[in-house]
């Protein structure tokens, strides 16, 4: 049997009395598992869905605390929750990649994406929207994957994921993909 340990620590802004951000740490220890053993144990996916929903009580109340799009804390303080949700939603794409992942564990991934979803749209029509997340944004709305969308800049996929998650681009990289945005309407 392995033991998985997710760890979740909660930070408030000192500057924001109502700015409540979890910090996931996806990191994990395990013993070794026999050969046919790839999946979740069974007593871990509800441990995982009350996690996740634990943090999504507070990335939700970080969300409700958000100013309006129009004020310049915004991009600052919903980049800082787009951060985190991206963790969560990193750790749950394990856990649901696993063999004997249950619906539950797949719901709660769909919920953080779409919550994640959601936020990025927000950002991207904020006055300081960055670049990767209006070419996240766009590139969803378009209905095109990263790979997709890479091949049609001459980048790479994990060049465009590493983009939206808030790498600088280069000089060149951002022209290339500030075309490809006023090409799909962006």
């Amino acid at each position: 049997m392995s033991r998985r340990w997710i760890r979740a620590s909660v930070s408030t802004s000192p500057n924001h009395k109502q700015d409540g951000v979890i910090i996931i740490d996806d990191s994990y220890h395990s013993t070794k598992r026999s050969k046919g053993d790839s999946g979740l144990d069974d007593g871990e996916s509800p441990v995982i869905v009350s996690l996740v929903e634990a943090a999504m009580q507070m990335f939700g109340a970080a969300i409700d605390a958000l100013p309006d799009t129009s004020d310049p804390e915004f991009s600052g303080r919903s980049a800082v929750i787009l951060s985190g949700l991206r963790k969560l939603q990193t750790a749950l794409t394990k856990a649901a990649s696993r063999g004997r992942a249950t619906p539950s564990v797949i719901v709660s991934l769909s919920g953080v994406r779409t919550r994640y979803d959601d936020l990025m749209a927000m950002a991207a029509e904020s006055p300081g929207a960055t670049l990767g997340q209006q070419l996240y944004v766009v590139r969803r709305r378009a209905k095109l994957s990263a790979q997709e969308t890479a091949n049609g800049v001459g980048l790479t996929a994990d060049l465009l994921d590493a983009i939206e998650a808030e790498e600088i681009p280069t000089d060149d990289e951002a022209a290339r993909i500030k075309e490809l945005l006023a090409a799909l309407g962006g």
